[in-house]
């Protein structure tokens, strides 16, 4: 067996049980467990087992100590503004520098967990709860898998070599430019917002690794793509609404989606737009669930969600374009394929 092959079924299974576990236990928000354990499985070189407990608890704790941040939202709005700007700014900056996969998490934790807070201090709690757990899970799942199917070994040579951006400061400050305006909407709707905050900070990310040519296509495409799936994922649920049809449903189309990331299926579009593709349907279809079972209409809330989405990607995208006409960033960061 090929190691893509070996790569996608570790990434397929563990979003099975990644959703078997969030959704089974009826924890708050379940779709963002899958989220933080798609990123993991996602990464090249699975943590140990050990290491990736401890990293998904150190990030619950810290994003649990994001709650903090909600007095001074409260009380000293501009200082809290400034401080969040200047976070973001750094967190952007060791995305640039290799770390990306933490930087993601820190500036999830930084952007959403604030939020929730505003709405009811338990919700943040449960979120920061749920994105640790979701780390824990892909990872004992990726190791699991990965003992089931080691991969073949593979020449040192053949591994892909990270070359730093040209202009990191540059394309750090257009990322917090492409954040922050969606972080400042979901102030005054948190409920509303925070699945777009989540969208913001994914496509910030990845601006960062495309050039100025890629980046309209790459946005909005990936957008409109996980909407599609997020379709196809409600209509296969709806034909028998179960925990058990949701597990392989979700499995089903993860597996679709990742032999098209680690190029097992020839295509025209980059490993980031899957990923993306597919965190923007997860975005879109955890919602759409949570307002079934509450009896709002599914179509009208997904369509609203799914419109300021585009409008998002749309925003990233005159962003990028006007700050490469202002002053053109250089070479972006070199993306590294996901997958074995």
């Amino acid at each position: 067996m090929h190691n893509g092959d070996r790569a996608v079924l570790r990434i397929s299974s563990g979003t099975a049980v990644a959703a078997l576990v969030c959704y089974g236990l009826a924890l708050p928000m379940p779709h963002l467990g899958v989220i933080m354990a798609w990123i993991v499985l996602c990464q090249g070189k699975p943590l140990p087992i050990k290491k990736g407990i401890v990293v998904g608890v150190v990030l619950m704790a810290t994003m649990i100590g994001g709650v903090l941040m909600v007095p001074l939202l409260t009380h000293y709005p501009m200082p809290a503004l400034l401080f969040t700007a200047l976070l973001l700014y750094l967190l952007m900056l060791m995305g640039l520098a290799g770390k990306g996969t933490q930087a993601m998490l820190l500036t999830t934790a930084l952007t959403v967990i604030p939020i929730a807070g505003l709405i009811e201090q338990s919700l943040a709690i449960g979120i920061a709860q749920m994105m640790g757990l979701g780390i824990i899970i892909g990872t004992v799942v990726n190791r699991f898998a990965l003992a089931l199917f080691p991969p073949h070994p593979t020449p040192a040579a053949a591994a892909k070599v990270v070359l730093p951006p040209e202009s990191p400061h540059q394309l750090a400050f257009r990322a917090v430019l492409i954040v922050m305006p969606v972080w400042l909407l979901a102030l005054s709707n948190p409920a509303f917002y925070i699945p777009a905050v989540m969208k913001t900070v994914m496509l910030a990310q990845q601006t960062n690794t495309l050039s100025a040519k890629q980046v309209g296509r790459e946005l909005v495409f990936s957008t409109l793509m996980g909407a599609v799936l997020a379709v196809v994922l409600w209509f296969g649920l709806s034909i028998w609404p179960s925990l058990l049809m949701l597990v392989l449903w979700l499995a089903l189309v993860s597996l679709w989606v990742a032999r098209r990331m680690v190029r097992l299926v020839a295509n025209r579009f980059t490993p980031s737009f899957w990923s993306n593709a597919w965190i923007t349907c997860l975005i879109l279809f955890g919602p759409a669930i949570q307002d079934s079972a509450s009896g709002k209409d599914v179509w009208l809330a997904s369509a609203m969600r799914c419109s300021l989405y585009v409008a998002v990607a749309l925003y990233g995208w005159a962003c990028v374009v006007i700050l490469e006409r202002w002053h053109p960033s250089g070479r972006p960061a070199m993306e590294a394929t996901p997958g074995d």
